[in-house]
């Protein structure tokens, strides 16, 4: 494990390891303690896309700064799942506003997300991800497959984006590249779902219904494919 960390992740220096051993285990906790104390009722409120909407609303010209930062706190600390927050955001700003505000908050919490894997290093990574899923993940240590990879990746729904955010830190990566492809990469998952709540504020249930239907279909043939592909991975033979 030391050797894959070693390879793969800038390890922090011996005299900073308790620092940033301290700093790292006080991120985790908050973490934690988050998602033990509000977690299930800001899920539910953000669910109720009506009452949220309205809660929006009381901002007045800054609701939608309000929502970028509930996107980008999500995005960093993940106690609420990011499809209620924008379908909910479809809701209140339409398809294509919740799409922007959606693509804007994601961007600035990967920003945050790759400034503490740099800052904390392989540690504070290691605490999210176990071995086996940079494993999974060696491909993208080569810079020819790399865009292709990041594209695929981010493009296909079910697959872990969150926690790649969390490697893409400590790899050698054009971090430029890497927001500009995943950024985009992400447009058709989150569309999908400002598209439902769009319909929803609009009372076409049907629609709405539909395009969920056929979203959760996709989503489960390609988390199929990957598990498959990772399956493939890892037993050739």
């Amino acid at each position: 494990m030391k050797r894959v960390l070693e390879k793969y992740f800038k390890v922090p220096p011996r005299e900073t390891f308790i620092i940033y051993a301290v700093g790292a285990g006080i991120i985790l906790t908050l973490f934690l303690v988050l998602y033990l104390t509000v977690g299930k009722s800001l899920t539910a409120f953000v669910s109720d896309t009506d009452s949220f909407k309205q809660w929006l609303d009381s901002y007045n010209g800054l609701s939608a700064a309000v929502f970028v930062f509930i996107r980008a706190f999500q995005t960093v600390i993940k106690i609420i799942p990011a499809e209620p927050l924008e379908i909910a955001s479809g809701y209140a700003f339409g398809t294509f506003g919740g799409l922007a505000l959606c693509s804007l908050g994601s961007f600035l919490g990967s920003l945050v997300i790759v400034m503490l894997s740099r800052f904390f290093g392989a540690k504070f990574v290691n605490a999210f991800i176990n071995e086996e899923q940079i494993n999974q993940l060696k491909i993208i240590s080569d810079k020819n497959n790399q865009r292709l990879f990041l594209i695929v990746f981010y493009l296909i729904p079910g697959t872990p984006k969150d926690i790649f955010t969390y490697i893409a830190g400590t790899l050698k990566i054009n971090l430029v590249e890497f927001f500009v492809i995943t950024t985009l990469a992400r447009i058709p998952s989150i569309i999908t779902s400002t598209i439902c709540g769009a319909q929803i504020s609009e009372k076409n249930y049907i629609t709405a219904l539909i395009v969920f239907l056929l979203t959760g279909l996709v989503t489960a043939i390609c988390t199929f494919a990957y598990k498959k592909y990772n399956d493939k991975q890892k037993n050739p033979n």
